[in-house]
């Protein structure tokens, strides 16, 4: 059996998330719907993914991997399952592993991209992407009061109600905000993220930048570890998973390449 792994873009706007469920079109199930008839049909395929994403937000570098026990090259398989999914799915890159690589528990760092479309009228061409605010945000807040995050923490405060999840601590090892014309890209690399973390996390900034809550009051509001201390739930189509990685590394988001994905 050949460990097999995919990277994987989405525009998830249709879709209920990337996990398999009973009710609802999700992209787990329509990858290994293309990857059963590639190997044709002959036993159901599962893959494992790093993890969830929800109904609505979307992925440039979602991870999984599969174990196949066919011949072919990894870039006819590519090509060949491509030519199979949705046009909203594809795989970007398809490679052979070692045998005990595990998409969701050998990964080490997951970075997101969150986008406001923060202009006075919304951008139709975005709005499967951002996050429409009209009011003007304040982007030296937005970074003051994200620059607090970093760290290891109880993220308990961050946490949808009803996540399941053994313990609430993760570290984040970065945080920024850029302005790109009307947008503002939030970036977020961290060791894991529990269910809806960052789209609170976001949700909860934008108080920060609308002048509602002073930098200092971030620390209050991630001691608290109670869901009602943060801020509302940004939309889900703001979001996107933009890489995990698998090594013991710590990247900035300077654009330097201090070692492959």
């Amino acid at each position: 059996m050949r460990n097999l792994k995919l990277t994987i873009a989405y525009d998830g706007t249709d879709y209920h998330g990337w996990q398999v469920q009973p009710n609802g079109n999700t992209v787990q199930a329509e990858l290994e719907q293309a990857l059963a008839r590639f190997t044709g049909g002959r036993d159901p395929v599962t893959v494992t993914g790093s993890g969830r994403t929800d109904a609505g937000v979307h992925a440039w570098g979602q991870v999984a991997n599969w174990f196949y026990d066919g011949i072919y090259p990894c870039e006819r398989i590519q090509a060949a399952v491509n030519s199979l999914l949705p046009p909203a799915i594809r795989v970007r890159r398809l490679e052979e592993v070692e045998a005990g690589f595990h998409a969701r528990k050998s990964a080490r760092a997951k970075t997101y991209l969150y986008v406001i479309d923060n202009s006075l009228y919304a951008n139709p061409l975005l709005r499967r992407w951002a996050w429409h605010i009209r009011q003007p945000l304040d982007l030296a807040a937005l970074q003051a009061a994200a620059g607090r995050l970093e760290g290891e923490h109880d993220f308990l405060s961050f946490k949808a109600a009803d996540g399941e999840t053994a313990t609430s601590r993760r570290t984040i090892y970065q945080v920024r905000w850029r302005r790109r014309g009307h947008c503002l890209l939030f970036f977020i690399r961290g060791s894991g993220f529990l269910k809806n973390m960052v789209r609170i996390i976001v949700g909860t900034l934008v108080d920060f930048g609308r002048g509602k809550l002073a930098p200092a009051e971030m620390a209050a509001i991630i001691s608290a570890g109670d869901r009602s201390a943060a801020g509302i739930t940004a939309p889900a189509q703001g979001l996107t998973l933009r890489s995990v990685e698998y090594r013991d590394v710590k990247p900035s988001f300077s654009g330097r390449k201090t070692a492959p994905d």
